[in-house]
């Protein structure tokens, strides 16, 4: 069987020559390209297996230089070779299509991994028609949202590590769950670790496994969490927490793509895709010596906040609609106008989660019927209009039971707006909008 070629363009003699050199030694044939334009030339007339391509050359730099090989050969995977820490070029290249990228200084084993990673990795099945580009599990109407899902997308075509960071109850973990089924992992694992509910002596084991005998209580060899992954995707949920000399290991298995079990000499190679998660701020926690900055860089080749819940109110009744039908599928009970207009006016510091638990206690006490307020914990019973406040935003419910949540919307709207004497900033800031999007549905509705 003849090898796999890889073109490597790079305006640099030496540093090509020592690329070739360490993929010809892992069986490899190369081909060489001095600068973008040639680059485009060489895919094009023949095309190579994969293109390693150097960001900064002369005459088309290494983006240019994908956005043509892209566009004449879509199905050519490319890897991008970049500047240490530089993340907004390596995103930029993973929206045009390259499959991974290397940091300068190029790590030879890391180089060899990748291109055997790609190259070796089956075409995986077909998706379900209407199921291969979507995100079905992340709704609502929001802009916020709607640069969620592109962005989830956008990761799922690539083999990049992604940073999931926002506050607890988010659904970060449904953003990783996204990304590996719309990816070509789908028939992989999904594997989740939450490393803060890991006593710190324990998670270097969780991770990576440990071998008969390496520490006392080893009884047997383990398998870890990276090896149980292979072939799939792994989910590091509340990565601020790990320690930073543990950081340092994290670091190194994901550039070598191997690492050794605790106790072992042999090295484990696997086929994963880390996707991480925190509610920290991480840059301040670089600041303060409580993260490595270079793990931070590795993992945030695609970020993806998660807004909280409650400034994005438009998508609250989505949100609950949409965790009825998977709480009760076979009859997803129906909204009162009042119990949708308490929905929408609470604050919801706990997020998605917290709404996941007011729908599953209200089910209870519902049972068949309709989902009305009596069914809602007393603080939302208050928002729904039928228990007097002690103090807070104006009543502005009252709306008839069956009809329309559009119709719910619009007269909160415009009763809110009365309440406050037309003022629109006030009103937006009750409501929880943000005036342009307040502007917007005044517009919609015809509100004057």
């Amino acid at each position: 069987m003849a090898p796999r070629t890889i073109l490597i363009a790079d305006d640099d003699a030496a540093h090509r020559r020592m690329l070739g050199a360490a993929l010809e030694s892992a069986g490899f044939a190369c081909r060489f390209a001095a600068d973008g334009e040639e680059a485009v030339r060489a895919a094009t007339a023949t095309p190579p297996d994969l293109v390693l391509l150097d960001v900064r050359m002369p005459r088309l730099d290494g983006i240019e230089t994908l956005r043509r090989i892209a566009q004449k050969s879509p199905a050519l995977p490319v890897v991008i070779v970049t500047a240490h820490g530089d993340v907004r070029t390596a995103v930029e290249a993973m929206k045009l299509g390259a499959r991974d990228f290397l940091e300068k200084p190029v790590d030879i084993d890391e180089l060899r991994n990748v291109a055997q990673d790609i190259l070796e990795r089956p075409a995986p099945p077909a998706a379900p028609a209407g199921e291969a580009d979507e995100p079905r599990t992340l709704v609502g109407p929001s802009a916020s949202m709607a640069k969620v899902r592109q962005t989830v997308r956008l990761a799922a075509k690539s083999n990049a590590t992604v940073l999931v960071h926002g506050e607890s109850g988010t659904g970060k973990e449904v953003v990783a769950r996204a990304i590996h089924d719309l990816s070509d992992r789908r028939t992989g694992p999904f594997v989740a670790l939450n490393c803060a509910a890991v006593p710190e002596g324990l998670l270097e084991s969780e991770l990576f496994g440990h071998e008969k005998g390496a520490f006392t209580g080893a009884d047997s060899r383990r398998v870890g969490r990276f090896e149980a992954a292979d072939g799939g995707t792994l989910l590091l949920d509340e990565i601020g927490e790990m320690h930073p000399p543990l950081q340092v290991r994290l670091l190194r298995a994901l550039q070598e793509r191997s690492f050794e079990r605790l106790g072992g000499t042999a090295s484990v190679r696997v086929d994963i895709r880390v996707v991480a998660a925190t509610n920290r701020d991480l840059r301040a926690d670089i600041s303060s010596g409580r993260f490595r900055e270079d793990l931070y860089y590795r993992l945030a080749v695609l970020e993806i906040a998660m807004p909280p819940l409650r400034d994005r109110r438009e998508d609250i009744l989505p949100t609950a609609q949409h965790l009825l039908a998977r709480l009760r599928p076979d009859s997803p009970p129906r909204l009162t106008a009042e119990a949708a207009a308490g929905l929408t006016l609470h604050d919801w510091p706990g997020n998605v989660r917290e709404l996941a638990n007011v729908l599953e206690r209200a089910l209870l006490f519902a049972g068949t019927g309709d989902l009305a307020p009596e069914h809602l914990p007393p603080a939302l019973r208050t928002l729904c209009g039928c228990e007097e406040a002690p103090s807070g935003p104006p009543d502005t419910t009252g709306v008839r039971p069956g009809v329309s949540l559009e119709a719910v919307e619009r007269d909160l709207i415009e009763k809110t707006l009365r309440s406050l004497g037309g003022n629109r900033s006030r009103t937006a800031e009750t409501l929880g909008l943000s005036r342009r999007a307040l502007l917007y549905k005044l517009k919609r509705y015809g509100i004057r």
